[in-house]
């Protein structure tokens, strides 16, 4: 099960995954990779929810997945 985490903590699993912070509309932060994934998070509240951390975690593992992989769950 996934626990919330603070905002701290998940902006530098992004940032250490390759994520860049590229437009904020609002009171949301999208964080683009340059594999194209992209993640939206809130911006100014001290912790992040459970479904966003699981969102986070999703697009950091689809964006640090060797190509090849990517090719064989397309395939299949």
């Amino acid at each position: 099960m996934v626990k919330e985490e603070p905002t701290r903590k998940v902006t530098k699993r992004l940032k250490a995954a390759g994520f860049t912070r590229t437009d904020s509309e609002g009171s949301h932060g999208k964080w683009t990779h340059p594999s194209g994934a992209h993640v939206s998070i809130p911006d100014g509240h001290r912790t992040i929810s459970p479904g966003v951390v699981r969102q986070v975690n999703n697009a950091i593992t689809a964006a640090t997945k060797p190509a090849d992989d990517v090719r064989k769950g397309e395939d299949a």
